[in-house]
């Protein structure tokens, strides 16, 4: 493979500030204007002319055919095809429109608990296009020339676009404007309104993204995300919005088989909202990528995943059963347990978060960010520990790159790590003396710089000691989505260059203490925030803080989009918290319908979705005491040890996935056109799911529902509960089946020998019962 592209010439990019004083009355304003905003093309580099004194001629590059036509036509247009399908477009441009233009802007971005807001200030647009020249040298082919700006036509900055082949289906880009003054670079390309937009990164509001704006940047998910909630969330900056996400990724394919990602890390943004022609904006006059070409959208996963990396499998002792989400002391954890026991629960391990020991804040139970053991919170932990691994159970803790200066009068003897890092100057700084405290609910808390190599090595030497070191075996690496634009960063990166790349540089740190520790392959660790590089380097996804309700932006719809979308675009193995994690159980606002907390029903249904997913793991939840848990009373316990059950029994099928994961990135969650490409009508369905092939899940997803509207797709399906068949040997039908509390749509493919080994684990379990 091809080492990435060095830019030729120098990168500029757009000058920002952040909003510090009066943020609160700019966001109002904001919010005000943001309706008429999307009326209007404000943002838009407009799309532009272009013009050309290069005749038409054809180029072979590789297998690929770029197609120029152009002084001796009207309207000169780029196409791109390959050998293997000459009737299949690549990448094509519009007609007598300019594919290449530029901007100069200034960014003003709103940084607020982790959640992120930018503003573009435009100054100059150059929509204009004219075509110098086109040459071939090798492999690359370069188109080179001038851009107009309409305000003024003595500014023409140049531009060049290079075109090279990296292997057979693989073509990088490198598009570089010249001229110090453009610091936003945009590349546009003609779509279709039947084409459909898939990846993006986790997206838990929209799976297809046809007829979206989809900005790329790092960030807080949000609480609500449109959902109904407190209006004072909007105001305060962490409601979020629709493509608030954690992992965004600039990538996408789409149902005509093509394929784009880009490898900047600057903030970016695909504009897919004119039906007829979509644009790529990054900020920067540098935008780098690479175009697919695959036969389907499992060949174009594959492509992909190559590139970016893929996820191994996890450990053999996870798949034996749940990992026990739980907080509360050794004795609270002790009791559980032996109720488990009672019910012959299977399980993997105990996850328990609050090993550092607690602190109460606005938003309930918090932890105290100090990344070592609190024996006054769990006395006996040796012993717990070693109790449990006696009976093949793991023990998890918590961990995330930030750290607060925790008074440890109780224990002189323990460590504290925030004077460590800020004496040894391994935290992001405001200044070159002043650490950067990042607010967090009621308190701040200083980031660890992960581009200084000391940093990394004295974290790493913390994960090894406290964590490993005190007998975990896994642990959440929450976080890292919040690094600051405006940080002094010891590597001297530009916030802007560098935010995105934050969580990959903590996901990274997090898999090489595992393997420095010898324990690669055995421990493991799940994340939230993520970019394009992340699958190189984590063990598990998890889809970050859902709300505790039904809703379709924030509950446990977005926990399936998520986990979906996720999947197409390399994050193969993820999955969410149990219930849900946020909830706002404040009397007064459940009384007007902004308030909410997880209901019995919801935390059954999350149960019957996550048997089916890669991972069982419950989550307490931000306030524990006021949701119900699955060890609240005797029912609550035996539905979540029943479907521990579930979830253990498909231990084998789950191992055969995350092995394909492994060796072609095949997502374990897998949205239908995966393997039904050909059929229209699975592109736009998002509320339910294939496990593999050859299972088919559509979870209840709404309160009080007995039945469930599922399509399925060509070929006969069994239903697991009473072994009815649905479904059409010829065609996809949609029909109406029995989902009753406990019994939730789930098919297995007629005839298939994976799904019978499953069937004779659940019946083993006496778990499927079927109707004479």
């Amino acid at each position: 493979m091809k080492a990435p592209w060095q830019s030729s010439y120098p990168v500029t990019y757009p000058q920002y500030t952040i909003a510090c004083n009066g943020w609160v009355l700019k966001r109002l304003l904001r919010l005000l204007t943001e309706p008429f905003k999307k009326l209007s093309s404000w943002k838009l580099i407009p799309v532009g002319k272009i013009s050309t004194s290069v005749p038409s001629q054809s180029f072979k590059l590789g297998e690929f055919t770029i197609d120029w036509q152009g002084s001796d036509t009207k309207q000169p247009s780029l196409q791109i095809i390959h050998q293997s399908n000459s009737t299949k477009i690549i990448w094509q441009t519009s007609p007598g429109c300019s594919f290449v233009s530029g901007g100069d802007v200034r960014l003003t971005i709103i940084e607020e608990r982790g959640s992120i807001e930018i503003d573009e200030q435009k100054h100059a647009n150059f929509s204009d296009q004219i075509v110098e020249g086109i040459k071939q040298e090798n492999d690359t082919l370069e188109i080179y020339g001038r851009l107009v700006g309409r305000q003024s036509s003595s500014d023409q900055p140049q531009y060049v676009l290079k075109l090279r082949t990296v292997g057979s289906k693989e073509l990088d880009f490198q598009l570089q404007i010249i001229d110090g003054n453009v610091n936003e670079t945009q590349l546009q390309f003609t779509t279709s309104p039947d084409e459909h937009f898939y990846g993006f990164g986790e997206q838990f509001s929209d799976i297809d993204c046809k007829g979206q704006w989809i900005p790329i940047v790092c960030e807080e998910g949000g609480i609500g995300r449109g959902d109904r909630g407190p209006r004072t969330l909007n105001l305060l900056g962490v409601a979020g919005n629709r493509f608030s996400s954690y992992a965004p990724v600039p990538y996408f394919f789409t149902n005509k088989g093509r394929a784009i990602f880009l490898t900047n890390t600057e903030p970016s943004i695909f504009n897919l909202r004119d039906p007829q022609i979509a644009t790529i904006r990054v900020s920067s006059s540098c935008m780098q990528g690479r175009i697919f070409c695959g036969e389907t959208p499992l060949d174009i996963i594959e492509l992909y995943t190559n590139y970016v990396g893929r996820m191994p499998p996890l450990p053999h002792w996870l798949h034996q059963g749940a990992i026990v989400g739980m907080q509360g002391g050794t004795a609270l954890v002790r009791q559980v347990w032996s109720k488990l026991r009672e019910l012959d629960t299977p399980i993997a391990g105990f996850w328990l978060q609050d090993w550092v020991g607690q602190r109460r804040t606005i938003a309930g139970k918090q932890l105290w960010w100090n990344w070592q053991l609190d024996e006054t919170a769990y006395p006996g932990w040796q012993q717990l520990v070693s109790d449990l691994a006696e009976a093949k159970i793991a023990v998890g803790v918590y961990v995330n790159p930030f750290l607060v200066d925790r008074p440890l009068k109780s224990n002189p003897q323990q460590r504290n790590l925030y004077t460590e890092a800020l004496q040894q100057g391994f935290v992001v700084k405001k200044n070159q003396a002043e650490p950067y405290l990042i607010e967090s609910t009621d308190f701040s808390a200083a980031l660890l710089d992960l581009t200084n190599p000391d940093a990394r090595k004295w974290f790493k030497n913390v994960l090894k000691e406290e964590v490993l070191g005190q007998g975990a075996k896994f642990w959440m690496a929450d976080f890292a989505e919040a690094a600051p634009f405006e940080g002094v960063y010891a590597g001297d990166e530009s916030g802007l260059v560098y935010h995105n790349q934050y969580p990959v540089d903590w996901v990274a740190l997090n898999r090489e203490a595992i393997q420095e520790a010898g324990k690669e392959g055995d421990a493991w660790f799940f994340n939230r925030a993520g970019f394009w590089q992340t699958p190189s380097h984590s063990t598990c996804m998890w889809l970050g803080d859902q709300n505790t309700t039904w809703g379709i932006n924030d509950g446990i719809v977005s926990a399936v989009k998520g986990a979906i979308s996720g999947g197409l675009s390399g994050f193969s193995i993820n999955h969410s918290d149990i219930g849900g994690y946020t909830s706002i159980a404040n009397p007064i606002l459940e009384a007007i319908g902004i308030g909410f907390r997880r209901s019995r029903e919801l935390l059954y249904r999350w149960m019957e979705l996550n048997a089916f997913t890669p991972v069982f793991r419950t989550h307490e939840g931000n306030q524990p005491d006021k949701n119900v848990q699955f060890y609240t009373d005797e029912d609550s316990l035996k539905t979540f040890s029943y479907w521990a059950k579930v979830y253990a029994a498909l231990a084998g099928y789950r191992q055969q996935l995350m092995i394909e994961a492994a060796t072609k990135g095949y997502p374990i969650i897998r949205h239908l056109i995966l393997h039904y490409p050909d059929d229209p009508n699975v592109y736009k369905l998002e509320e339910q799911f294939l496990l593999g092939s050859e299972f088919l899940v559509a979870p209840v997803l709404k309160p009080g529902k007995k039945t469930a509207n599922v399509y399925f797709p060509a070929g006969e399906w069994v239903h697991l509960w009473s072994g009815n068949t649905y479904g059409n040997v010829t065609t996809g039908i949609k029909q109406t089946v029995p989902a009753p509390l406990g019994q939730p749509p789930v098919f297995y493919r007629q005839g298939s020998k994976v799904a019978q080994s499953v069937l004779e684990a659940l019946k083993a379990k006496n778990i499927v019962i079927r109707n004479s």
